[in-house]
């Protein structure tokens, strides 16, 4: 389909050489900084791809998974987290290019499991890269979202017994309040992983408002990457299953974010638009209880606009901005 470039969206895929661009690129946000450079009006693109992984895709990310479960029964028994070790596992981790549906769809039908944490590490490393990846971020951040996620909830592995339960004395509590701090502090001393990776994982619990720990920062006083880094983090969180409650599904982790305000919203943004969650023809229900399709695009994905099922009336969300979009049929 021809759009104008206002409307176009991260993740789609070009279907047209355009100046630099070959056909078939998936579009990121640096693309998107460039056709507007040249003030490129339309171009020929097709809808975000949706898949999940093959059998032997799926083979080699279990194989990963079990990779990293090894390196943290090592913690468990007080062996210091090798650097190098992280380094070279976050390498072969992101060798290939994954789509983000298909990282979700795999752990989002993981069963149920006591240790959730080793899942998690992962399935945040992935969803991070992806987002900082489209938002065009350099290689080396998206990086380090993978090296902050491996060491994240190292300090998990002193106290296993505790991370899937419900309920904790004041002291565990306390000390889970206080992981982030010491997953960080069992890093290296080295300013290799000491930087911005330090802050990263120190962070990644914290929300825009400072409602969040183990510090309670807001958002002027977080590093900048971290935003994004608390994004991915909550969403696993959400959407993963755990021994005490039921998982959300995407849609559901998305809006539950999106509605609290305490998350970077571009961020979200991307998040939503490389699951498909606002493509043309989903149904939706709007603020205002009209139930309708998504017709067409505006610059804002979480702004399009809406046909309601009479065919009717047209809503166009980024001029009606008192109303929103709140849940996905």
């Amino acid at each position: 389909m021809r759009l104008n470039l206002s409307t176009v969206h991260v993740g789609m895929t070009l279907l047209s050489p355009v100046s630099s661009l070959e056909a078939g690129i998936h579009l990121t946000n640096e693309h998107l900084r460039l056709l507007r450079f040249l003030k490129i009006e339309d171009i020929d693109v097709a809808p975000v791809e949706q898949t999940i992984f093959t059998s032997k895709e799926e083979q080699r990310l279990c194989d990963q998974v079990l990779q990293y479960e090894k390196h943290y029964n090592q913690w468990e028994e007080r062996i210091a987290p090798n650097p190098y070790e992280g380094l070279e596992f976050i390498h072969q981790l992101f060798r290939q290019e994954v789509p983000l549906t298909a990282v979700v769809h795999f752990f989002t039908h993981q069963p149920l499991r006591k240790n959730h944490v080793i899942y998690h590490s992962v399935y945040r490393a992935l969803v991070a890269r992806a987002l900082s990846k489209y938002r065009g971020d350099e290689h080396q951040l998206q990086f380090d979202y993978g090296i902050a996620s491996y060491f994240a909830d190292a300090s998990y592995a002193k106290i296993r017994k505790w991370s899937h339960m419900r309920y904790f004395t004041k002291m565990e509590r306390e000390l889970l309040y206080q992981h982030p701090l010491v997953s960080a502090s069992m890093l290296p001393s080295t300013q290799t992983l000491r930087g911005r990776v330090y802050q990263l994982i120190t962070e990644h619990h914290e929300r825009l408002d400072g409602s969040g720990f183990p510090k309670r920062l807001t958002e002027r006083e977080l590093n900048p990457a971290s935003p994004l880094f608390i994004v991915a983090d909550r969403f696993c969180q959400l959407t993963a299953p755990r021994t005490f409650r039921k998982p959300l599904s995407p849609e559901e982790a998305y809006f539950y974010m999106w509605q609290n305000k305490v998350y970077d919203g571009e961020a979200l943004s991307l998040l939503a638009t490389l699951l498909g969650f606002y493509e043309v023809g989903r149904p939706v229900l709007l603020s205002n209880g009209v139930r309708g399709t998504i017709h067409a695009y505006t610059n804002r994905v979480e702004q399009p606009i809406i046909l309601d099922d009479t065919g009717e009336k047209e809503y166009d969300l980024s001029r009606l901005t008192e109303m929103s979009i709140v849940a996905f049929q």
